[in-house]
């Protein structure tokens, strides 16, 4: 079974996600098999520069139509990866086009470049994800970025009023000076940059609620539920 259908590009953020066409300056993967012809690897490396789009948010999303030159098989099958083994949270869709997060498909070629049988066919596999990674570090990507932390640093401030607390969501006391917003799950920042300016994926704190939360070192959700929870069977005792 597929797993879901690929999200909207989320809107919920205050960063605007726009992709853009690879610039071919990226940093050339080494080929390694020198047995296997330069037509062979060209094609791939062509595969992934008109198969990649990179965002304002600074990551590398490839489109499902390059999966299977990517993965070293027919299109069909390139696109029953791309629905089957890709996770519905790591996809987006964007001018009518199915995107997927480089990560994703970094992670996936990796795991089956270990999986097939065959030094071409291995070598092909980590080829892709070779030239997946330095387009995903290209000048480019890096420019995006550092624009895209400007972006967050000047909006980030704009997420405790577009959350719309009036008391601390943990404590339920009202808020006081040097309350803030307390992203939930730090963790998926690096990747999903977006969610950083999501008002949805984190809760406004007072200072010292805020304090104790990062004393904790809760970086995730679940870890963040078990410690509200925590605090509420306290209160209740």
């Amino acid at each position: 079974m597929a797993n879901d259908e690929p999200t909207k590009v989320k809107d919920e953020s205050l960063l605007p996600l726009i992709l853009e066409d690879v610039k071919p300056n990226f940093e050339k993967a080494k080929r390694r098999d020198k047995l296997i012809s330069d037509e062979k690897y060209d094609a791939v490396e062509k595969a992934a520069l008109a198969g990649s789009k990179i965002g304002t948010n600074g990551v590398t999303y490839v489109k499902a139509s390059a999966f299977g030159k990517l993965f070293n098989v027919s299109d069909g099958k390139g696109r029953y990866i791309f629905e089957n083994q890709i996770p519905a949270t790591d996809k987006i869709s964007d001018g009518g086009k199915d995107y997927a997060h480089s990560s994703s498909v970094v992670g996936l070629l990796d795991k089956k470049g270990q999986e097939v049988r065959g030094a071409q066919n291995q070598a092909m596999h980590q080829f892709s994800r070779d030239t997946i990674l330095n387009i995903s570090d290209s000048p480019q990507a890096q420019d995006l970025r550092r624009m895209c932390d400007d972006f967050t640093r000047k909006a980030m401030p704009k997420l405790k009023g577009l959350r719309g607390a009036s008391h601390d969501e943990v404590t339920k006391e009202p808020l006081g000076k040097g309350a803030a917003f307390h992203h939930t799950n730090p963790k998926e920042l690096h990747t999903d940059p977006q969610n950083a300016l999501n008002p949805s994926k984190g809760v406004v704190l007072n200072q010292s609620t805020h304090i104790d939360v990062h004393k904790n070192n809760l970086h995730d959700v679940k870890s963040f539920d078990e410690y509200v929870a925590k605090k509420n069977k306290e209160k209740d005792d």
